[in-house]
């Protein structure tokens, strides 16, 4: 009888429970039409749909479907979503909290993923036992769109390098990003509410502000360079753009300004620019800006009727400098140059450099040539003592020209030609001296000129001829060999000595191919002697330095002797010694080759140069010839024999030939061979002639 009372007791129970798990929305015309969408589920794992308002077609699914059971609610939320809304419904249920809202993805009937908003209410039993959800969603995808531009928009905003502040209409500031702070060093607090005056920087004059506003006013935006200050005090250059914004009116409601740093673009700019116009060696100003200042001072000149100088200056020798102790040192001998320099002149001066080791001084202001000449002679003075390079002493001289505003030019390059052709007037009376422009000058310049265009024409017109020197044994007078020499018939000057034009032809660059023309006439003779039956005897050639630098040059030269036909041993070539020790490991290189031809190799000029006995002894030469500086008074200057001797005795011991040049009398023959010299070459014997008369010579064996 317990039992079944008991029985009676559960069954009624259920009854009374069993309306509350039906669906509660008896009457859905409320939310059929509208855009919430509201559904109840069963309290299962699965979620289970119990009912589901019509209008849940806008996702692309039928109610009477889903209320069917063939899709529970789990099935609908995106697979990515779906952890975290059950955790989250499982989290409230622990905390006991009956409502709940969370965002999350929907999947479509079409596929498509959509953002709702669910807002769901717990829906508990007698036995305070949840028995459903129930709730809402609406679709938010719009909103979380506009959601995501606007996170977009705080990161630009928030990570911009440019600084951003809006403001009201009247200048006061609602907000600024965290550029603004970084770039001003004023944080949002600090800036909110005031005007952007706080960072003026007092460089501008009221009227520029004035002409922003009314651009602003008018065309509703200006642009442009501006300095600032940070709160620091510092002030900093921006670039800054502030642009009107409009209501739909076209009323102005706010201003919105971005600006931009740009002190290091600027310092870039300045350091091109300085670079553009100073030498990246010595620091000093280069030809351009050297110019410009020259017509600046020019101009003043003109105006104050004041004179002005222009000094060129070139390090003597220099070039032998950079050879021998190479460029690194070079370069250092410029920059220390450039630093004496610059001591000897006023403020107001400008010293340059234009390139290699020549120099330029503008010297404005001057009352005379007096002003002048002390600058001058205090840059002589700075040059008096050596500088120590890397534990090497050098000593340095300059040879400087001088022009003269408005007397010798009354323009730029004017005045600069002039003080350089005074400057190698200066370099030929010996260096280590000034020369004042004259016109006289000016009239040398262009001889050399018209000979430097002379030169060019006259190798293709043949108006050079080579000169032929016998070389003689000193004991017995016989002739075994010759060496060649140039000449030059001008058609007009005639007769032109080779000291003449050959430093211009070193000067120009003009000797290589006039080398190259007396190797290939000079195997050309060799092999016409040869042909007449003439006694075969070398031929020796001077190579210049320029030439002996080619890398082309063994290659020319066998080219030439497969042109012309003639057998390697009867070329001997001559290079000076200064120019074998420019670079000793090329010289012994190059001369390997050569010998390796069956070349001979003769060193010029012995005794004149530098030479270092430790390259010296490994070069393949096998003739030493002596200066005619040390032979002219060998019979009256005892320092003169001393060396002479010495040379013969180096050339003996290391298994080499000498030959003494420029022997022009009997004594002087007479000494050398009792110094055991083994050849002699001079106007004793014979002077420099064409090849016909060489020939009468060459006939008869000897001399004289």
């Amino acid at each position: 009888m317990h039992k079944s009372n008991e029985a009676k007791k559960t069954i009624s129970t259920q009854r009374q429970i069993t309306p509350f798990i039906q669906p509660i929305f008896e009457d859905e015309t409320l939310f059929s039409a509208g855009p919430i969408t509201v559904f109840q589920w069963r309290a299962e794992e699965t979620l289970p749909i119990m009912f589901v308002s019509s209008n849940v077609h806008q996702f692309g699914y039928e109610a009477e479907a889903l209320m069917n059971d063939k899709i529970a609610y789990l099935d609908m939320i995106y697979h990515e979503d779906r952890k975290r809304v059950m955790e989250e419904m499982a989290k409230n249920k622990t905390l006991g909290e009956i409502r709940f809202e969370q965002d999350y993805r929907i999947v479509c009937a079409n596929g498509e993923i959509r953002w709702v908003y669910d807002c769901t209410v717990m829906k508990k039993n007698y036995f305070d036992q949840i028995d459903a959800y129930y709730g809402y969603i609406l679709d938010i995808t719009e909103r979380k769109k506009s959601e995501e531009k606007l996170k977009m928009a705080k990161k630009v905003f928030d990570y911009t390098i440019e600084g951003i502040v809006i403001t009201d209409i009247e200048g006061t500031i609602q907000w600024v990003n965290p550029a603004f702070t970084k770039i001003t060093g004023y944080d949002a607090q600090e800036a909110i509410g005031k005007n952007p005056r706080i960072l003026r920087s007092q460089r501008h004059h009221p009227q520029f502000y004035r002409n922003m506003w009314h651009d602003l006013l008018t065309k509703g935006q200006w642009q442009g360079e501006i300095w600032n200050r940070r709160k620091s005090g510092e002030t900093y250059p921006e670039w800054l753009t502030i642009s009107a914004v409009k209501d739909d009116h076209g009323k102005t409601i706010q201003y919105v300004s971005v600006f931009n740093d740009i002190t290091e673009r600027i310092k870039q700019e300045e350091h091109i620019k300085y670079q553009a116009y100073h030498d990246a060696l010595t620091g000093l100003p280069n030809r351009y800006l050297f110019k410009d200042r020259l017509g600046i001072a020019l101009a003043q000149a003109h105006r104050s009727h004041q004179k002005i100088a222009v000094l060129f200056l070139d390090i003597d020798r220099f070039k032998r400098i950079n050879d021998t102790l190479g460029h690194a040192l070079g370069d250092i001998l410029l920059q220390e140059v450039a630093k004496r320099f610059k001591e000897c002149v006023n403020e107001g001066d400008t010293v340059a450099r234009l390139g290699g080791d020549e120099f330029t001084i503008l010297l404005e202001d001057i009352q005379g040539i007096k002003n002048v000449l002390t600058v001058v002679h205090k840059l002589f003075h700075a040059l008096d003592e050596p500088f120590v390079l890397k534990n090497h002493e050098i000593y340095a001289t300059t040879s400087i020209g001088i022009s003269l505003y408005p007397d010798d030019g009354q323009d730029i390059d004017t005045l600069m030609k002039n003080a350089d052709i005074a400057m190698y007037r200066a370099k030929e009376s010996g260096r280590d001296n000034y020369q004042l422009y004259t016109s006289a000058m000016n009239a040398v310049a262009c001889e050399q000129l018209k000979m430097e265009n002379d030169m060019y024409r006259g190798l293709e017109r043949e108006e050079f001829i080579l000169y032929y020197q016998p070389q003689v044994e000193a004991h017995t007078g016989k002739i075994i060999g010759a060496e060649v020499l140039i000449r030059w018939r001008h058609p007009d000057l005639g007769m032109i000595p080779p000291g003449k034009f050959i430093p211009l032809t070193e000067e120009t660059g003009f000797i290589v191919s006039l080398g190259n023309w007396i190797l290939h006439k000079a195997c050309e003779q060799i092999k016409t002697w040869q042909i007449q039956g003439l006694p075969a005897i070398p031929i020796s050639v001077n190579l210049s330095p320029l030439q002996f630098k080619q890398k082309k040059l063994v290659e020319n030269i066998v080219e030439i002797l497969k042109k012309t036909d003639i057998e390697a041993r009867y070329l001997e070539l001559e290079i000076t010694e200064t120019n074998a020790m420019i670079d000793p490991r090329f010289t012994i290189k190059t001369l390997e080759q050569l010998k390796n031809m069956g070349i001979k190799i003769a060193i010029d000029d012995f005794g004149t140069g530098y030479s270092s006995l430790a390259y010296f002894k490994n070069f393949p030469v096998h003739k030493l010839k002596i200066d005619q500086s040390f032979i002219r008074e060998i019979d009256q200057d005892r320092g003169n024999q001393a060396i002479v001797s010495a040379i013969i005795a180096m050339a003996r011991s290391l298994g080499l030939k000498s030959i003494a040049e420029g022997v022009e009398t009997e004594a002087q023959l007479n000494y050398l061979k009792v110094q055991g010299c083994n050849q002699i070459q001079g106007y004793f014997f014979s002077p420099p002639v064409p090849a016909d008369k060489f020939e009468k010579i060459l006939r008869t064996g000897y001399s004289k």
